[in-house]
This record gives structure tokens, C-alpha cells and sequence, in this order.
């Protein structure tokens, strides 16, 4: 079965065609890595297009992630997630079941090229920077350095945290004089980045970047932050809330984890009914 047309959220004018999950996709993603789960999304996202591929790697996080929920909420008729939240009022935990077809509420796309220009000197030499959301290689690229990491605390894991936070830096510009291989290319612009003056140079292009990112917000409703991704759902009221008093809402907010959103085989599904 075919799904509805997917239009890119950073290029809506390109339209993918996905189709439902079968049981053989499922056996594909059953036990997915952590260090692996940008690398699956990928190939998840690759194997359910219908005709010509157009590669899920070369599109930005947020189109990958609004793809998956598309499927996922396009391919079964309950399309609803559990979450538990601690609520704003009552203070205790509560769980809510989402349905995840709301999230096309706060769908969003762009009407400009998913890029931004500016110019900033490195080492005073005049610089022209695209600046551009993460795409799925870049992720690639961040989940396994994020894996590489040592244990917070021990020796070597500040010098490389920063190398990690360095490389996503790179790998959300681009240069003219960039090397055709996509990861010379990130490479050739970190150390650029590394000749930048701290404060004059790389200060202004941290900026835009954080700039860019906001400016060029698209697909779901989610905001990147220190911790990682995080999905804006729709606001719960609060369970303790007796009868006559006003409703006392709480802003649902949850991480992303993409494999909550690739097809798999669900263990009731496999219980031995038959012995």
C-alpha cells in the first residue's frame, strides 16, 4: 500500500512516495544500536520509497524526522504514543496517550531555500559561509563521534566534547573553496574554524548559526537543544483537576528517539500461543 505524497518540509516542491511497512522491514530494525540509529534511519527511509529514490541522507534532520512520523501515522490506524510527564500543578507523574496525527497542527515548511549567506573573515581574510540545517550524512557523522566520547569526567572527554561540537559547526556550513568529498570537505572546515579569532571570528558565526537554525525551523513542531531534540505535543490537563474547577493545562514536551518511529514487529505480536 502506498502512503500519501510526502513533501519535503525544506523543499516542498519535492514530493517522496513511501509505502506501509511489511513484516520483512520490520525483522530489518528489530535491534537497533544507539550509535547506529541515524545510519537505519537512512536505510528505513531509502528502503520504503516507491519509484525513483530520492537518498533520505541528503535530507535535513527535520525532514527525516517528519518522515518517519509520516509513516508511522500514515501507515496504521492507531497512531498513538504513550508519555509520562510530571505535571506543572499537581506535581505528580501522569501518562498520556498522544495521537500523533495532532503533530500536523504545528506542521511547517519553508518558502525560502533551505540555506543562509553571510560573510565572516578567517583570519581576516574575507569568507563567504552557507550556512545550512544538519542532513542525514552530518548525523551520521555526530552519532558516532557522540559514541567515540569518553565517560564524562575522565581524562580527555572536555578536549573532546568540544571537537564534537566543533565538527557540527562544520557540518552546518559550506565554503566555495570546499573539497568535493563530503568529509574532507568537513574537515577542511574545521580547521578553518580551529584558525578562527576566538572572539571576532567564531563568536559571529556561532551566532548565525543559531540564527539560521531558527530562521529556517521546518517540518514538526521540535526544538534542538544541549540535550537533543524535543518534540512540542499537545498540552495535557491536569489529572487531579476535580469537577468544577477550570482546566489547569501542562505543556507536553518529549525527546524524539527516531526508533519510536520505525516499524517493528511488537513483542505481543510473538507470543507462542500454539504449544
Amino acid at each position: 500500500m502506498n502512503l500519501p505524497l510526502f513533501p519535503l518540509p525544506s523543499q516542498p516542491m519535492t514530493e517522496v512516495v513511501f509505502r506501509a511497512p511489511t513484516v520483512r522491514d520490520s525483522m530489518e530494525y528489530i535491534d537497533i544500536q544507539p550509535f547506529e540509529t541515524e545510519k537505519i534511519t537512512t536505510k528505513y527511509l531509502n528502503a520504503l520509497q516507491v519509484g525513483e529514490l530520492n537518498d533520505s541522507g541528503l535530507w535535513t534532520q527535520q525532514d527525516r524526522r517528519t518522515a518517519l512520523w509520516w509513516i508511522f501515522v500514515n501507515s496504521r490506524d492507531n497512531a498513538f504514543l504513550t508519555y509520562q510527564y510530571d505535571c506543572g500543578h499537581c506535581k505528580e507523574s501522569h501518562f498520556a496517550d498522544v495521537d500523533m496525527s495532532l503533530l500536523a497542527d504545528g506542521y511547517s515548511v519553508l518558502e525560502v531555500p533551505p540555506a543562509i549567506q553571510c560573510e565572516i573573515p578567517v583570519e581576516g581574510n574575507p569568507v563567504t559561509w552557507s550556512l545550512v540545517p544538519l542532513d542525514g550524512r552530518s548525523a551520521e557523522m555526530l552519532e558516532y563521534m557522540r559514541h567515540q566520547l569518553p565517560e564524562p569526567g575522565t581524562d580527555g572527554y572536555a578536549t573532546a566534547l568540544t571537537e564534537l561540537r566543533i565538527a557540527e559547526i562544520a557540518l552546518m556550513t559550506r565554503t566555495n573553496g570546499d573539497p568535493e568529498d563530503y568529509k574532507a570537505a568537513a574537515d577542511h572546515r574545521m580547521d578553518m574554524i580551529k584558525r578562527m579569532d576566538l572572539n571576532n571570528e567564531f563568536s559571529p558565526l556561532v551566532a548565525r548559526i543559531q540564527l539560521m537554525t531558527r530562521d529556517l525551523k521546518h517540518g514538526l513542531d521540535m526544538d534542538v537543544e544541549k540535550t537533543g531534540v524535543v518534540l512540542n505535543l499537545p498540552q495535557q490537563s491536569c489529572k487531579k483537576t476535580k469537577k468544577g474547577e477550570p482546566q489547569l493545562f501542562t505543556a507536553l514536551r518529549a525527546p524524539f528517539r527516531n526508533p519510536e518511529f520505525i516499524s517493528r514487529i511488537r513483542p505481543e505480536w510473538m507470543a507462542n500461543h500454539h504449544q
